[in-house]
């Protein structure tokens, strides 16, 4: 059982594409993106070599599992030029590819699920693992599970709520 969650979790008004549009230069934290499902699509290895939206990144891709890993800076210049997020899809975000190991199966974050503040043992143990730092699934809005401890924790818990009671009144 574990002691204390890091991870804390949310939604937004928003998307994968536009939160993506906002980012200049990814953080450390952010180095490799891992897509896990694309437009409802959770075999992205399948996929992969045939996929026109997936062409870009190809020769950049590493198949983990049943999803790609992208170094993220690549992944932006390929969402500015070509879309690829449109919804229903689902990313992780990590600081090295190395300890990337493929997503537990079925568990998504995407839309339009809501997720539990207290998320599954099996999915925080995988990224507590793998040191992952961010995970994105939109279809209806932007969920978020977000790797936070301390006051920011509790503020994005705070916002996060503030945001679903306003997007529900």
């Amino acid at each position: 059982m574990l002691k204390t969650q890091t991870y804390t979790t949310g939604w937004i008004d928003s998307s994968i594409h536009t939160f993506l549009m906002d980012i200049q230069t990814p953080p450390t934290s952010m180095t490799y993106a891992f897509i896990t499902c694309l437009d409802s699509c959770p075999d992205l290895s399948s996929i992969v070599s045939k996929s026109p939206a997936l062409g870009e990144l190809r020769s950049h891709a590493r198949i983990v599992g049943k999803g790609i890993v992208v170094p993220t800076k690549k992944l932006l210049v390929v969402e500015r030029t070509q879309r690829i997020f449109y919804g229903f899809d689902e990313v992780w975000f990590f600081p090295h590819v190395d300890i990337i190991k493929p997503k537990p199966p079925k568990l998504y974050i995407t839309g339009p699920m809501d997720l539990p503040e207290e998320l599954p043992n099996q999915l925080v143990r995988w990224m507590e693992g793998s040191k992952c730092s961010l995970g994105l699934g939109d279809g209806t809005g932007l969920n978020f599970v977000v790797k936070l401890t301390g006051i920011a924790k509790h503020i994005v818990q705070h916002w996060s709520a503030s945001v679903n009671a306003s997007a529900t009144a």
